[in-house]
């Protein structure tokens, strides 16, 4: 499996200005397409993928928020973002996550003073990575490979892992 890097794509990769985009990803995919929603796919308490627990910093096999949402514009699907707080978080700094519904979290993010980004890391994954097989089972298909990205915001001390798994459809939105 490959690991995370904080290295971008090469710049003829037509990726990598979704995946080098600093600013709220939301934002720029509703910039280019009128129709955007979120839909809510799975959000509750769930044991985050093994990877996941050193970016929280907190013990293995512990229970987080896990909310993974799709985001669709123009009709189809072209983000899946996941995202994990700590449990015990929930009722503290990052409380307003359980409440977010159909809202995009950037509302919550980019939004917010208090909360700063942490670098982006880069990753290829393929149906053996975790997030590979979670894309088959929301969207019912294999894809052969997806460039992921994922970084920490964090509030008062206390992170908050977004990863958003690019879907073909995304390179579509001009």
């Amino acid at each position: 499996m490959n690991r995370w890097k904080r290295l971008a794509p090469p710049h003829a990769d037509p990726w990598r200005p979704w995946l080098a985009w600093r600013g709220s990803l939301t934002w720029r995919i509703t910039a280019r397409a009128r129709d955007f929603r979120v839909e809510v796919v799975r959000q509750g308490l769930h044991i985050p993928n093994e990877d996941e627990y050193r970016q929280l910093g907190q013990p293995t096999h512990r229970r987080a928020l896990v909310r993974e949402v799709v985001l669709h514009a123009a009709g189809r699907p072209v983000v899946l973002a996941h995202s994990i707080a700590a449990w015990r978080d929930l009722s503290g700094t990052w409380r307003g996550l359980r409440g977010l519904g159909t809202r995009p979290l950037a509302e919550a993010l980019f939004t917010d003073p208090l909360v700063s980004r942490g670098p982006l890391e880069f990753v290829r994954i393929d149906a053996r990575h975790p997030l590979g097989r979670r894309a088959r089972q929301v969207f019912g298909r294999d894809f052969p490979v997806l460039w992921a990205r994922r970084s920490r915001f964090v509030k008062r001390g206390r992170p908050l892992l977004v990863t958003e798994v690019f879907l073909p459809a995304l390179l579509d939105l001009r």
